[in-house]
């Protein structure tokens, strides 16, 4: 497909979700930046201080934006009890590498300033991503400790992509036949590096980054069809032998993009349970 394809495509995903979770609150914001970063901001009933996630949307960095993660984020905002902060960077390939972490660093750095607007603790912000998100939840969460601050409390990577190589042997036994293929995922780091990115720079490929000690404690989901299954669940293995509190969750029997599919998949909604019970732990007052 071309990118314009795709982007349309990645829409069915709307469809696989099921119908909405009411919630208290929802504000569409811009967010300063080298361009305007549209948001879209849930709150959850109940009463302030909320701990907060600063989600980013899956999509290989080319596709997905606030609406196919509306019903999602929704959901995560009415179970955590977190104000869902979901942020739709800069794509490539118009605005490759780095432009989504540039964007991602000034979502994070904005719930801090405009805590109070929401009700947030500002001491209570996580960050939280699938696919590409989690990609870019992770380089949040180096770039936070290589810059001290603006602090992030906690991480949650949905099926991360962690390495520009794209080598890990579940790209070849999981690399055709459940839904997103391997070579789709290549192509995607291809139109998000560019011309002149290197798959080897740590806030493009977390995997890759020398120390990873001293970052917030994850939760790091796999799934078990899914051609970057093994990335994630090595970086989640450097995770912890750099010492960092981590919670491996493969999901036995799922695919790439499951987060997504809570109409259809009973599993999607135990994952949003995970995430909103690691949410609340890590983010306690």
């Amino acid at each position: 497909m071309t990118v314009a394809e795709a982007r349309t495509a990645t829409r069915s995903y709307i469809g696989l979700q099921g119908d909405p979770v009411p919630v208290a609150r929802v504000h569409d914001v811009v967010i300063p930046g080298k361009a305007g970063i549209r948001a879209r901001v849930y709150v959850p009933h109940g009463e302030p201080p909320f701990a907060c996630l600063v989600h980013f949307h899956g999509g290989g960095w080319v596709t997905g934006g606030l609406d196919t993660h509306d019903r999602p984020s929704r959901d995560l905002a009415a179970r955590s009890g977190c104000v869902v902060v979901t942020v739709d960077y800069r794509k490539a390939p118009e605005h490759p590498f780095p432009a989504a972490v540039d964007d991602a660093w000034a979502a994070v750095a904005w719930a801090h300033e405009h805590a109070d607007r929401f009700g947030v603790a500002a001491d209570r912000i996580g960050v939280s991503g699938d696919s590409a998100g989690g990609n870019l939840a992770a380089v949040v969460c180096l770039r936070s400790r290589d810059e001290q601050g603006p602090a992030v409390g906690f991480q949650a990577l949905l099926y991360p992509l962690t390495d520009g190589r794209c080598q890990a042997p579940s790209y070849h036994t999981n690399a055709i036949g459940y839904g997103v293929q391997a070579e789709d995922l290549r192509r995607y780091w291809r139109l998000y590096l560019g011309d002149t990115g290197d798959p080897d720079h740590p806030y493009a490929s977390p995997l890759r980054a020398g120390d990873l000690s001293g970052l917030p404690p994850a939760l790091v989901v796999t799934a078990e069809y899914d051609p970057v299954r093994d990335d994630g669940e090595r970086y989640a293995a450097r995770l912890a032998d750099s010492g960092v509190p981590v919670t491996l969750s493969r999901y036995e029997g799922m695919i790439h993009a499951f987060y997504l599919m809570g109409g259809v998949l009973s599993r999607t909604s135990d994952l949003v349970d995970e995430i909103a019970r690691e949410a609340r732990t890590h983010l306690a007052p």
